[in-house]
């Protein structure tokens, strides 16, 4: 006599477990924040990214937006530290560790002849990656540390110390999959303190890329998903 026999819920549940049937496998979560491509490997957070100023590029601070008065530098880099990497879309969260400026020079400005230090205070500043399509970048100061830059220059009477604030506390650009860049565009600094001859406000504008997780051998480039 023939005989059939059938799995009951509980057993095939069982068979599953023994893995007699595979099961489907999940698809690994993309981060905002990925290394060597759009959809790789996450960066982890804790990891170091870094950027020097774009090829060609320079770190300018307008008197006005397109002034001919600024002071232009040649030489600038930016670090940070991935604090927080979330599931993309969405905002990852970083620590700005690190910004500073060399190989400055003054055009058009009266009585200046020389810059002999441009220092960014009070850091680490709280930061912001958005995924595409804004491509945000939010730097934020506190009120007990704002967003500072203490430039020191040559004039015909001697050092000048000129101290900027940002505008609302807040520096904004945009980060680029194309070169791996980040660009800021006349963001706007106060002046805090100082004499005449520093410039009521500034107007800070600079393309830095490529970005780089310095923290993974070979440094591979950062990308925003």
């Amino acid at each position: 006599m023939r005989k059939f026999w059938t799995l009951s819920a509980a057993a095939l549940t069982a068979v599953l477990a023994a893995g007699l049937f595979p099961a489907a496998a999940h698809a690994a979560t993309v981060n905002v924040l990925t290394r060597g491509s759009v959809g790789g490997p996450n960066v982890a957070n804790g990891d170091a990214v870094a950027a020097p100023l774009k090829t060609g590029a320079t770190a300018t601070f307008y008197s006005t937006p397109g002034s001919t008065s600024f002071i232009t530098c040649t030489v600038s880099n930016f670090g940070a530290t991935v604090t927080n990497n979330v599931a993309a879309p969405g905002t990852a969260g970083e620590s700005l560790t690190l910004q500073n400026f060399s190989s400055c020079t003054p055009t058009g400005i009266p009585t200046v002849t020389a810059v002999q230090s441009i220092v960014v205070n009070n850091l680490p500043y709280a930061t912001t990656v958005t995924s595409p399509p804004s491509n945000q970048v939010t730097v934020t100061g506190t009120t007990a540390l704002p967003i500072q830059t203490t430039m020191k220059l040559t004039s015909g009477l001697g050092t000048i110390t000129c101290v900027y604030r940002a505008d609302l506390n807040q520096v904004l650009g945009v980060a680029n999959n194309v070169g791996q860049s980040i660009t800021f565009t006349n963001q706007k600094f106060n002046r805090f303190s100082g004499p005449s001859a520093c410039f009521p406000n500034g107007y800070f504008s600079a393309s830095y890329g490529p970005v780089a997780d310095t923290t993974v051998v070979g440094g591979p480039l950062v990308y925003v998903n």
